[in-house]
């Protein structure tokens, strides 16, 4: 475990919370431990292995896509009767290629790449 005082952590900030991002980091005052520094990951992962709740400003905020068309072709104007639509045709398969399709787009997106 990575080790910082607590003059290191006013004047290098940004060292500590890289070195958090990686592993849980030790925060010490007079050479005493004071706190332990973590990834948001870590934090929600600890508090799921506790079944307590994650707090939600911890939690990723999702994105949000307005004004387009569902790319599977769903009418979401009635959201029940696309909801059992999409439930028959994940049943009957008959969306899986433009499923696994979609899902490379979105993955792509999510990290930054183009498709």
């Amino acid at each position: 475990m990575q080790t910082f005082s607590s003059l290191e952590l006013q004047q290098r900030s940004g060292d500590v919370q890289r070195a958090a991002a990686q592993a849980p980091v030790l925060l010490t005052s007079h050479g005493k431990p004071r706190s332990v520094i973590l990834s948001t990951e870590e934090f929600a992962r600890l508090k799921r292995a506790a079944d307590e709740p994650v707090p939600p400003e911890v939690m990723p905020r999702a994105r949000t896509v307005r004004g387009a068309e569902d790319p599977l072709g769903y009418d979401t104007t009635d959201q029940n009767a696309a909801i059992a639509r999409m439930l028959n045709d994940v049943r009957t398969g008959r969306t899986k290629p433009a499923v696994k399709e979609e899902l490379m787009r979105v993955r792509a997106a999510w990290e930054g790449k183009r498709p």
